[in-house]
């Protein structure tokens, strides 16, 4: 079965660089969180001031920046040659984390808008441009905006100005490793700054994807560790980039090389354990990531990893307008987690005799819905029946395979075709089955593949994995 991946490609993010700048475990239910780190990671409050032409109109939007993705925070207009954007933090909210200022990169842009004529008439486009800042130590900022070469200069906060300076050198570079290389010993003389290690961690990923031709699946378990192993997750200020760290941890673990949903949940809580140091804000903003890295797939194989991040982790994350929806979510995916119970289930076969799971006599029983139409079933429906051929007796199981779209023709078709009749081969075209399969198992793709222990009370072992690991798991 192919799983389905809505990451961004690397390409875009290399555009992106270039164009701005106490104990933990993961026991259920039993993380401990550190304390806020409020001094390093928050402002109380910021002021940028951007001087510019007194007869220049042009809006200045400010953006904010959480793990890569840009969103507008701000914006205000030139008055009087100056645009101002400023935020204090009230006294009564600076011990609440989720109301201050988070430390990290943000992005200034202007857009002005110019107007030609020619003989057709007069036309009007509009030009972006931008630089990136980053409010940390220093949360006072004053930039000049020289819009006759599109672009600003950093005026105060030293900080800001071997941003600048750095990405302007970065730019120069011909590709993305000279330029990241150019960073680094642009930055050299303070390693230990947040801004040197930040372009450190980048060149080192950049360095690890180039080795292997951009393919998540060439990653090696060892390499990706390594390179976290780098990484404080702690650190607030690392959440509010574009660092390549993100892709890199998304891309592995949805890459088709992640054997199991064991293995992924192992590899999350690496991540959320350490990120519970920085305390449950810190942890809840890789947690809300991370779960939806999951769950904009719309893939069930991931559906066992979302459950673990909603019932291990504190929910403090969860938005209030989602919190019914995931509820929901959580309530489904729970009635198939493996260790849950299915009913009797029954459906009819090409000659109308009705066939019951708990007819089944075998130590296991493997679930098999698919769709004569789909081209995922066709390939591997074919590969299942031959490891039934192979090992059922070794093994002990026995299929109970249902065609789940009324097909009939198409179905009786490609059973003949195959030779399924040796296994329990019906169809929800013959007659009325138990229970509305496409709603209780909450089929949206075809093939949805089940492992069911029946020396346990039919319970629910495995759901949405690979066949060797079925096999696995009834070795």
């Amino acid at each position: 079965m192919t799983k389905r991946t809505h990451i961004r490609t690397i390409a875009m993010l290399l555009a992106l660089v270039l164009g701005t700048a106490g104990t933990v475990s993961a026991q259920q239910q039993e993380v401990q969180y550190g304390k806020e780190n409020i001094s390093r990671d928050y402002c109380k409050g910021y002021k940028i001031t951007i001087n510019a032409e007194k007869e220049c109109n042009s809006p200045i939007a400010l953006y904010s920046c959480l793990f890569g993705e840009w969103e507008l925070m701000d914006n205000t207009a030139i008055s009087k040659g100056k645009a101002v954007f400023s935020k204090t933090v009230p006294a009564a909210s600076k011990s609440d984390v989720s109301s201050l200022i988070p430390k990290g990169f943000y992005k200034i842009v202007a857009t002005d808008t110019y107007v030609i004529s020619d003989a057709g008439g007069e036309y009007s486009y509009d030009v972006e441009y931008g630089t990136s800042i980053l409010l940390n130590q220093q949360t006072s900022v004053d930039l000049s905006m020289l819009r006759a070469k599109q672009t600003f200069e950093v005026l105060s906060s030293e900080e800001n100005k071997v941003l600048f300076a750095t990405t302007e050198m970065m730019n120069q570079q011909d590709g993305l490793p000279a330029a990241l290389q150019a960073g680094v010993e642009l930055n050299s003389s303070a390693p230990q700054s947040f801004y040197a290690q930040y372009l450190s961690l980048n060149k080192e990923i950049v360095d690890v994807m180039l080795s292997v031709s951009f393919r998540y699946s060439a990653i090696e378990p060892s390499v990706f560790h390594k390179v976290l192993s780098s990484v404080d997750f702690t650190d607030g200020r690392l959440c509010h980039s574009e660092s390549f760290l993100f892709p890199l941890i998304q891309g592995y673990l949805l890459s088709d090389s992640r054997e199991s949903a064991s293995e992924i949940i192992n590899e999350v809580d690496s991540i959320l354990t350490r990120a519970a140091r920085g305390g449950r804000y810190q942890c809840g903003l890789y947690a809300q990531w991370l779960y939806g890295i999951f769950d904009q797939t719309g893939d069930p194989y991931y559906e066992p990893v979302l459950l673990h991040i909603y019932d291990t982790y504190d929910r403090g994350w969860i938005p209030e307008d989602q919190e019914r929806r995931i509820k929901r979510q959580m309530d489904r995916i729970r009635k198939l987690a493996p260790g849950a119970q299915i009913p009797e289930l029954t459906a009819f076969d090409i000659n109308g005799k009705q066939h019951s799971t708990n007819e089944i006599q075998t130590k296991y029983t493997i679930l098999w819905f698919w769709d004569p139409d789909c081209d995922h079933c066709q390939e591997e429906t074919p590969v299942l029946h031959d490891l039934y051929q192979k090992e059922a007796d070794h093994l002990n199981f026995e299929v109970f395979a249902v065609e789940v779209n009324d097909d009939y023709d198409r179905w009786k078709a490609f059973s003949e075709k195959h030779g399924l009749s040796d296994w329990i081969n019906l169809s929800t075209s013959m007659g009325e089955t138990s229970v509305d399969y496409i709603e209780y198992f909450d089929i949206v793709t075809t093939p949805v593949i089940l492992l069911i222990d029946n020396e346990k009370n039919h319970t629910i072992k495995a759901r949405q994995t690979t066949l060797d690991e079925i096999v696995r798991l009834m070795k």
